[in-house]
């Protein structure tokens, strides 16, 4: 279960991050606080409230990591079960490597999408013509890219999503357009650049990998974070 760092609802800090995962967990257990957007507002406030009348006598409408409210929503207090999985919800449907390049953006954690942009400016500012590939993939795209032997996990960083469905991967597929896969991209100088741009935004860069060289990828944290990571997304 992702962690939720600040507060949320009435006289909350409601950063966006946050607010999302409380949205995603409201809907699950049955308060809807309306379409999951991140921003706290008079439909969000009202769903907390009455999940905290199903158990708290005077709700303030605020909830605040590690107190009663947040340990009630994820199903942490007195035995309370956690709740299910949210089922993809149908925009992010569909061949993610067709989506148009801002969509593919919006299915980024915002903290990667921040940096892919500057690593795809980077890679323009040098003569390429870097796209995202991939940016989230579902995990049925995931299970045959890995049947496929064109990756070495059954879940990965590209899979990570809100606790609602909603794609937040943590990870992105960058190509040249003109050269995707093929030899060029190496010859051209496409790979050696991307993984120049990727480190200088602190990224981890695919192409470092001795065992399997993921020459396109990029990712927003260390592989050894991945267990903990599919654990927050509930799958």
């Amino acid at each position: 279960m992702q962690n939720l760092t600040a507060s949320v609802g009435r006289g909350g800090l409601n950063l966006r991050p946050d607010v999302l995962l409380v949205q995603g967990l409201l809907k699950a257990k049955g308060f809807d606080p309306g379409q999951p957007d991140g921003r706290c507002g008079p439909l969000t406030i009202k769903a907390i409230h009455r999940f905290q009348a199903s158990f708290l006598p005077v709700p303030d409408g605020l909830i605040e990591p590690g107190k009663n409210s947040w340990q009630r929503l994820i199903g942490a207090a007195k035995g309370l079960p956690s709740p299910a999985p949210a089922p993809l919800p149908k925009e992010w449907e569909g061949d993610p490597a067709r989506w148009p390049a801002e969509k593919k953006m919006s299915s980024m954690k915002p903290e990667l999408a921040v940096k892919v942009r500057q690593v795809l400016a980077a890679l323009t500012a040098k003569g390429f013509q870097p796209k995202v590939f991939y940016g989230w993939r579902s995990v049925t795209v995931q299970a045959k890219l890995f049947a496929e032997g064109k990756s070495k996990v059954k879940f990965s960083f590209h899979n990570a999503q809100l606790p609602d469905g909603t794609p937040n991967a943590y990870a992105a597929d960058i190509i040249d357009a003109r050269y995707a896969w093929t030899a060029e991209a190496e010859s051209s100088g496409f790979w050696k650049a991307l993984g120049v741009a990727a480190k200088a935004q602190g990224l981890v860069w695919g192409g470092d990998w001795v065992s399997f060289r993921d020459w396109a990828h990029v990712q927003l944290v260390a592989n050894s974070e991945l267990a903990k990571v599919k654990k927050e997304s509930g799958l």
